[in-house]
């Protein structure tokens, strides 16, 4: 590694009236790409800048964040506790909570779409001369709007796993009701074209249902279950109901034949009134006037200009839709029409809970948050995320709460979500085990900048910021056990008043005299290999 004696940085363009260190600003950063057609980039996020606006002063959570994520990729960002992990997912979906915090600038696009266009005219941002404390003006109008829009993006677009489950779910409404409204919200459509396709009097449902019982009671073993409960689906043309079936036949001691009625009566919710019927199709009319909503939200961000013509004509069509539907909203007969809806979604709910391997689905499904273990909850956390299949996936944190074989059946859970339809994951955690496992690029974050990206085996085997090699000797090598651990000395620095320069130099042992007056560009050093320090002189990453 070579000394640089002082690189050639642009000035930077600050936030109005926000105050900062004087250190100045290094350009904004990307990493290289290459060729994208098989994976174009789904999340770019460009010199992201996130505050905090406390009492004690302005806090820098985020100073320059830039980063891409692929379809069908990992990125992992790593980092200590305190550098800015959780507030780069809050920014990205905009749920940092206002007051005190603010995403100030910077672009973040989904698909191309502008995640945060308009922001700059939800709040004005003033400086007390006196005080110099900051003072927000903030348009609640155009900041509901704006989460309007991302209505449009949240659940199948970005989808997010919360790092403390109970702050994220609702106590007093179980399980299956929190899942299903999710289900409902973004595969709504599918939901009800699929119960009213069902076929519950079929010829072939009967000798589906006492094959289902036969191999039961011969214990034939969960598996064989299983595969004759998935034909009473196919039989029925209703997977969900193979799950009801599944559980009923196992859970029950009757005998076989009266097994065989029990299972046909519980095909009666299926079996559709023409009232039910109805409501059905009424609620599907309204799930489509959602989702035209959703989309001209979508190439208003994309367009960068507001249709408003578009969103009369479709916010009148939903107003006379609700004021058709009120009869069906009539107590006695709203708990009668939606039992159909009701059920579907609670058997599909049943369904996602196997798949993060929770043993009595059923019962949780049917529970509260609070009847659940911590582990148990962020299980059904994860489901909620990944039920819908979204486009992006946020996990933030996502094993912490859970023993290590749990560990391995969410990652290859995530892992098999992401080559089936190529979802892209951004992973956040400060465990390294995980990302050597599952990540195929890391972004180290230190301070609220990112200070070193790269392909995963080359950051393991090449880590070039003092930081990464830091954190790496900080890891047990089972092939040296007698080797003593090394740590990083200090801490994390305070983000109100930041180090000048390069925010690592005080517990950096390469410190030199640069580091402590100017802030280190992002240079590469490698195919996707950029780094933010002074130790090296690659070429800058340009945009």
């Amino acid at each position: 590694m070579e000394a640089v004696s002082q690189p050639v940085l642009e000035t930077p363009v600050l936030p109005a009236e926000v105050p900062l260190p004087s250190a100045a600003a290094a350009p904004v950063v990307e990493e290289p790409t290459g060729p994208t057609e098989r994976n174009p980039v789904v999340l770019d996020v460009r010199d992201l800048k996130t505050y905090f606006f406390t009492y004690d002063g302005v806090v820098l959570a985020l100073d320059g964040v830039s980063f891409k994520v692929r379809r069908g990729e990992t990125l992992g960002l790593v980092g200590e506790t305190g550098c800015g992990k959780s507030v780069t997912a809050f920014s990205v979906t905009r749920l940092i909570p206002d007051p005190p915090g603010r995403v100030i600038s910077g672009k973040v696009l989904f698909r191309g779409i502008d995640l945060l266009w308009g922001l700059d005219a939800e709040a004005r941002i003033r400086i007390d001369p006196k005080t110099g404390r900051a003072k927000v003006r903030r348009s609640f109008r155009r900041i509901k709007a704006g989460l309007e829009r991302m209505s449009a993006v949240r659940g199948r677009g970005i989808s997010m796993i919360f790092q403390e489950p109970t702050q994220a779910m609702n106590p007093v409404f179980s399980v299956s009701d929190q899942i299903s409204e999710a289900l409902i919200l973004h595969q709504g459509t599918h939901i009800v074209d699929d119960i009213l396709a069902a076929t519950p009097g079929a010829p072939e449902v009967r000798p589906a249902l006492e094959a289902l019982v036969e191999v039961t009671r011969a214990a034939g073993g969960p598996d064989a279950s299983r595969q004759a409960a998935a034909k009473v689906g196919e039989a029925a043309h209703l997977s969900s109901f193979g799950t009801q079936s599944f559980y009923l036949v196992r859970d029950s001691e009757l005998g076989s034949e009266d097994m065989v009625r029990r299972l046909e009566k519980g095909l009666h919710r299926v079996r559709l009134s023409r009232l039910e019927k109805r409501y059905l199709r009424h609620r599907r009319r309204r799930m489509v006037v959602e989702e035209e909503l959703h989309d001209l939200y979508l190439a208003e961000m994309r367009e960068g200009r507001v249709d408003r013509h578009q969103r009369r004509v479709l916010r009148a069509r939903r107003t006379r839709l609700r004021l058709a539907g009120f009869y069906y909203g009539v107590w006695g007969i709203r708990g009668r029409v939606q039992r159909p809806l009701r059920d579907e979604a609670f058997w599909r709910t049943v369904g996602r809970l196997e798949e993060v391997s929770i043993a009595n689905p059923v019962q949780v499904a049917r529970g509260y948050p609070h009847e659940l273990s911590g582990g148990m909850l962020q299980r059904v956390m994860i489901t909620m995320a990944l039920a819908v299949e979204p486009t992006i996936l946020i996990a933030d944190e996502p094993t912490t709460a859970l023993d290590v074989t749990i560990q391995a059946q969410i990652l290859e859970l995530m892992r098999g979500l992401k080559t089936r339809i190529g979802t892209a994951i951004l992973l956040i955690t400060h465990d390294l085990a995980v990302i050597a496992e599952v990540a195929d690029r890391v972004c180290v974050m230190y301070a609220g900048q990112i200070v070193e990206t790269a392909p995963a085996r080359d950051l393991y085997q090449h880590p070039l910021h003092p930081y990464t090699q830091g954190l790496l000797a900080s890891i047990p090598n089972l092939e040296r056990p007698d080797k003593k651990l090394s740590s990083i000395p200090g801490s994390v620095p305070d983000l109100i008043h930041p180090p000048e320069g390069c925010r690592f130099h005080p517990r950096c042992p390469y410190a030199m005299p640069v580091c402590k007056e100017v802030r280190p560009p992002t240079t590469v050093e490698g195919s996707e290999h950029t780094v933010a320090c002074h130790l090296y002189k690659g070429p800058v990453a340009m945009e």
